[in-house]
């Protein structure tokens, strides 16, 4: 049995350089893990199984360089999975 893991392989987190960016939102409805708020930036990426990195939130979870559609994504903040629709918000209130 084979694992396939879309996984965050950006910069850490708590990088204290990397506190005071502005968030990155591309048009449309905000971008947040649907259990801690998390909200990712341009330069953070995933690793498909195919191990191509890229940002999962440009492409709506599908790999540019396999075609495989995420149906989940993880939060690197929580580690929490969540449905990859689940991360796209349109008000400004986490859920919980």
């Amino acid at each position: 049995m084979t694992l396939h893991v879309l996984r965050h392989v950006g910069p850490a987190l708590d990088d204290p350089r990397l506190v005071d960016k502005a968030r990155w939102r591309p048009r449309g409805p905000r971008i947040r893990c649907p259990h801690c708020a998390w909200e990712p930036r341009r330069e953070d990426t995933w690793a498909c199984a195919c191990l191509h990195e890229w940002n999962t939130f440009e492409t709506g979870g599908v790999c540019p360089a396999c075609q495989r559609q995420w149906v989940e994504t993880q939060c690197p903040k929580c580690d929490t999975w969540s449905k990859h629709l689940e991360w796209y918000a349109d008000d400004e209130t986490p859920t919980t």
